[in-house]
């Protein structure tokens, strides 16, 4: 009776562990950049500019910055593929939608990604507008990552600024 008390408990706390593993909140005081996740769990996720790491978060007019995350595990696999979902908002210190798209990787609802790649990186890009923006402008970037056959995400937001 004992061991069986004892291997249910080894057992509830380890289910456990699992479970708090995959819920948390990153934080990057560098960047700013603030992910919460729930479901998934995530090596690593940081913003590149050009091809180089970054956490510098003034941008240029018409220039690229990405945030990618590595390492995600989470997927609920189906037939070895993954059903990712990622959404982008950018809306500028006035309140103006710059950037609006409610889910980036559509194009593989039917066909899936192997779920080694999505486990590898996923990247969400952002292109500064080229016109109407002018310097010190601020935007804030609200992005979204799900598992369409699961209920695992990431969310995360960002404050950048026009250099």
């Amino acid at each position: 009776m004992k061991k069986t008390k004892t291997k249910l408990s080894l057992l509830v706390i380890a289910l456990l562990m699992a479970f708090s593993c995959s819920v948390g909140v990153k934080k990057d005081l560098l960047s700013g950049l603030s992910i919460k996740y729930n479901g998934f769990t995530v090596a690593d996720s940081y913003l590149v500019k050009g091809d180089k790491r970054t956490t510098d978060v003034k941008i240029k007019p018409g220039e690229k910055l990405s945030l990618v995350f590595t390492g995600v595990s989470g997927f609920k696999a189906v037939e070895g593929m993954a059903y990712p979902g990622a959404s982008i908002l950018v809306v500028d210190n006035k309140g103006k939608t710059v950037l609006d798209i409610p889910d980036l990787f559509s194009s593989y609802d039917s066909t899936g990604v192997e779920t080694k790649l999505a486990e590898e990186a996923l990247s969400i890009e952002f292109t500064a507008p080229t016109e109407g923006s002018v310097k010190g402008d601020k935007y804030t970037w609200k992005s979204r990552v799900w598992d369409k056959k699961g209920t695992s995400e990431i969310t995360c937001e960002l404050q950048l600024e026009v250099d």
